[in-house]
């Protein structure tokens, strides 16, 4: 598996059609245990956010960053890192992109 990705990937319950950020194992709605990739959007919104002033050990020299949950336009949440290029201040609502996936993170832009 790549370490950086430029795709967004969720999985699609095969029986009921649920869409899920993987991992999953079962569906939630069917109990399903069979699922399809499908390659996402990438284009949603900040539901919420929060930057981290004080890090965990091994982020010192990326404060502050932003953590924030996106609502995609297919209707799933996914938690992120937020890249602002213009410096603008993260609000909810903020339209958003899918940038890349490395190491198990998402990472999002502002989409102005």
């Amino acid at each position: 598996m790549d370490r950086i990705s430029n795709k967004l990937i969720g999985a699609k319950c095969k029986k009921c059609g649920k869409l899920y950020i993987p991992p999953i194992y079962v569906c939630l709605k069917c109990n399903q245990t069979e699922f399809g990739e499908v390659e996402l959007s990438g284009r949603g919104s900040v539901r919420t956010y929060t930057t981290i002033r004080v890090p965990p050990l091994g982020f010192e020299e990326q404060v502050p960053y932003n953590i924030a949950i996106i609502g995609l336009e297919e209707g799933i949440n996914v938690t992120a890192r937020i890249v602002d290029k213009n410096d603008k201040e993260l609000s909810i609502g903020t339209a958003v992109v899918f940038t890349k996936k490395e190491d198990g993170v998402h990472w999002f832009a502002s989409a102005s």
